[in-house]
């Protein structure tokens, strides 16, 4: 293969690879990738952070610590919409004022009624919600509410602040003309913390997490192009992947033993977070392990990706980054910083891969 030809393609490499997502923020003193990835594959794998950043835990994670991402890039509500073929996030809890549930969001540090319509069947008390985003057209409306199956006889709430009560009924009244409103409309509300969040994770996801280990095992281990054969499953995997999610599990597996040893025993972090990336070569076989979001508030998976394995290639070496977010907001164009870690060095043979994905090929993704 050429010096310098794209990973995934056979186009000139000629791009800069951040190996964390864009959306995660810029880190100073990071390791990169660099011309090893045609612009063309590089756009084309951001759909996979898109999934991974706006549609599954990182998107409520973000949102919880305010991490918008580089400046210029579009903003994108993950409890309005997912990304990339992802679901969006759901927080759904009883209302005791209202007497149903309803759906909430994360925002300015609290947690409050999402801007939605709520249908209630009038017989068996069945209910439907349709998050109201601020550019929702008649048309998404109307295919969002024949999504729900709801049998007419219905009920119907609009839930939103006073502020957004018109325009809310002008896109209901667009969609289904002659539709009556009712004087007792309510507004927005604030509630605290403890409504859970549900979110799914597709294949995209963990093609993300195994796109992510894989080029930072690159970035610290300058001797592998990548275009060996070796590599040529988990490239194939990144680049293609597959509709049943279950194939993650040939890749992608859940490691039980922390990364770092602030986190050993079962201690979280002290007052910061971070993502933590490390990769190893040890007995022929080539790994790479991710953690993003390490933090005191949260126990995010670790997960381990089988990069390949060589039966003649026993020599053993390892790498390690700490991507740690400023106390104080952006230093200029940076959300924080990247440290290089201390390895400690274990003679033990690598560990087989627990499944990450625990369902049958029908199921739906875990959630």
């Amino acid at each position: 293969m050429p010096e310098n030809t794209c990973l995934y393609c056979p186009k000139p490499a000629l791009s800069l690879e951040h190996i964390i997502p864009a959306a995660l923020g810029e880190f100073e003193h990071a390791p990169l990738l660099q011309d090893r990835i045609c612009r063309t594959c590089n756009n084309q794998l951001g759909l996979l952070d898109e999934q991974m950043t706006r549609s599954g835990p990182e998107a409520f994670i973000r949102r919880y610590y305010n991490i918008t991402g580089r400046p210029g890039h579009e903003s994108v509500n993950p409890f309005y919409r997912g990304s990339a073929g992802g679901k969006r996030l759901e927080m759904k809890a009883f209302d005791p004022n209202l007497g149903f549930e309803i759906l909430f969001e994360r925002t300015d540090g609290d947690y409050r009624q999402l801007r939605q319509l709520v249908f209630i069947e009038q017989t068996s008390r069945k209910t439907g919600h349709i998050p109201i985003g601020e550019k929702m057209t008649p048309e998404e409306l109307r295919a969002a509410y024949k999504r729900l199956e709801l049998t007419p006889p219905l009920d119907m709430y609009v839930i939103c602040g006073q502020e957004e009560m018109q325009w809310v009924q002008e896109l209901v009244s667009a969609t289904s003309p002659g539709t009556g409103f009712g004087p007792g409309s309510q507004g927005t509300k604030i509630y605290g913390s403890g409504t859970p969040v549900s979110f799914s994770l597709a294949e995209r996801y963990f093609r993300a997490v195994a796109k992510i280990g894989f080029h930072y095992f690159l970035s610290q281990f300058p001797q592998y192009s990548g275009h060996e054969q070796k590599f040529a499953d988990i490239r194939r995997y990144i680049t293609t992947g597959d509709k049943d999610v279950n194939r993650a599990n040939e890749f992608v597996g859940e490691r039980k033993v922390p990364l770092v040893g602030e986190a050993l025993g079962g201690a979280r972090p002290h007052g910061w977070v971070g993502h933590i990336l490390c990769a190893d070569v040890t007995n022929g076989e080539y790994r790479a392990h991710v953690q993003t979001f390490i933090c005191e508030d949260f126990q995010p998976r670790i997960y381990t990706i089988l990069l390949g394995r060589s039966p003649h290639d026993l020599a053993n070496s390892s790498a390690g980054h700490a991507f740690v977010y400023f106390r104080g907001g952006y230093h200029g164009k940076f959300a924080g910083e990247a440290h290089p870690l201390t390895p400690a060095r274990f003679e033990f043979p690598p560990q087989p891969l627990t499944p990450v994905v625990r369902s049958d090929p029908s199921a739906e993704p875990d959630r």
